[in-house]
């Protein structure tokens, strides 16, 4: 399991420096990815729990998407493809691999945290690099995110990624 997690952490790594340079990422890396963190959690979970709970970010994002898609559209006034211009390829391809890293619950959280930090930090510092235009390095920037909370989930015994127990505990609606 070591060597799996350090094999997504260099992938995540890699990732983040591609987005960071370049504004995008190798299109193997999103393969390579998916199944270094699907081995990962079918390892923990099982087959049938790891592909019960990508569903259920999968058909989320797939809501945050139509949803994003429905919104624009209506602001241009005809039907617009959000990847033209609005969102990149490889941001939606992250964030589905993301979906075999995470539980529903913590899947729902990193996504909404991880957009607003993304937001105030590109409103604060603003764009650093003129060079590819306004684009804003969302793989990037949530792969660094995901690499900072893995470490801290390997140091924290109470967080685990793969798990909505400590997060519905904190809620109170544990037992």
């Amino acid at each position: 399991m070591f060597l799996l997690q350090g094999a997504i952490f260099m992938v995540l790594a890699g990732m983040v420096y591609q987005d960071f340079k370049y504004r995008g990422i190798y299109w193997w890396m999103f393969p390579v990815l998916f199944l270094l963190m699907a081995a990962a959690t079918i390892l923990v979970l099982g087959f049938t729990e790891t592909i019960a709970q990508a569903g259920k970010s999968i058909l989320f994002l797939a809501l945050q998407f139509a949803v994003l898609t429905a919104y624009i559209s209506i602001k241009q006034k005809k039907l617009t493809n959000i990847f033209d211009g609005f969102f990149g390829l490889g941001d939606l391809l992250f964030l589905v691999v993301l979906c075999f890293g995470f539980s529903f619950l913590n899947y729902v959280l990193f996504y909404l945290f991880s957009l607003m930090l993304i937001i105030l930090f590109t409103a604060i510092f603003g764009y650093r690099s003129t060079a590819h235009g306004k684009k804003i390095p969302l793989a990037g920037y949530q792969a660094l995110l995901f690499m900072i909370l893995m470490a801290i989930s390997w140091f924290t015994p109470a967080i685990n990624l793969l798990s909505d127990d400590h997060l519905i505990n904190l809620l109170g609606y544990g037992n």
